[in-house]
């Protein structure tokens, strides 16, 4: 065995003994994805979007620090590979299931099914999403918490959180978009029509028409139940809640504000 390899089978074996010893009681935690085309109706009109057990956006994972996650990926999509790439989790020990494709992991073809395994080693709000071809553009994406160990506490306290996706929508779909942007000449796929949150948007309508003074911005109307609705937070006075954030966006760059009435 040369010195170099020697070298780096020590170094896989002290980092997976030292993520194994950090945390007293760490859980491996399984989830099982199922990853395939579905209809929904995101900004209130019907489109194919991709999802993960029919849900769009996919489940959200929750883990604590020094947590193994098990996730069974089966691509059931008819002529397409996928991978997932877990945004901003170092994967100590584990580069091959940080799902790019062609780079550290090979597509999962359509009928397999692939186990990622990895430990997350640091709290944060993180997301996950496609990572082959414009997959992620087409909806595959989901959010990643990672708290503190249980008797572990934040710096800062709060009595609440809630957590916000951020994600752009176009109308034509990811086939049509990437043919454009890999063009030559370049065909610009334009603005996306809708911007989303939790998976959740208006198009041509906005929910703030009643303060315009124009008749080029109609109001949303809704009835109740529908896909698209706004997402209500609930909060209490006096209380301080936990805004998590995270963008999925493609292209658009977003800023967010959160307005303050003075009403009572």
């Amino acid at each position: 065995m040369s010195l170099l390899k020697a070298l780096f089978l020590w170094c896989l074996l002290w980092v997976g003994l030292f993520q194994s010893s950090v945390v007293v009681g760490a859980k491996v935690r399984h989830y099982k994805f199922d990853v395939e085309y579905v209809f929904k109706k995101p900004d209130c009109l019907e489109h194919v979007v991709m999802g993960i057990n029919g849900q769009f956006p996919g489940p959200t994972i929750k883990a604590e620090v020094g947590d193994t996650l098990d996730i069974a990926l089966t691509n059931k999509l008819h002529t397409e590979g996928t991978v997932i790439h877990w945004h901003g989790i170092r994967q100590l020990g584990t580069p091959w299931a940080d799902g790019t494709a062609a780079i550290s992991q090979c597509a999962i073809n359509p009928g397999e099914t692939f186990h990622y395994w990895f430990t997350v080693d640091r709290p944060g709000t993180y997301f996950y999403h496609g990572h082959y071809g414009m997959q992620r553009a087409a909806g595959l994406y989901g959010s990643l918490i990672v708290d503190l160990p249980k008797g572990q506490n934040e710096p800062f306290h709060y009595d609440g959180e809630f957590n916000l996706l951020l994600s752009d929508l176009w109308h034509k779909s990811s086939h049509e978009q990437e043919v454009g942007l890999s063009s030559r000449p370049l065909k610009w796929i334009g603005e996306p029509q809708s911007l989303l949150i939790n998976g959740r948007g208006q198009f041509n309508c906005s929910l703030a028409a009643k303060f315009v003074n124009t008749s080029l911005v109609p109001q949303c109307q809704f009835k109740g139940g529908e896909e698209c609705a706004p997402e209500i937070l609930h909060v209490e006075p006096n209380k301080t809640y936990r805004i998590r954030i995270a963008s999925t966006t493609s292209m658009a760059s977003l800023n967010l504000a959160i307005s303050v009435s003075t009403k009572s």
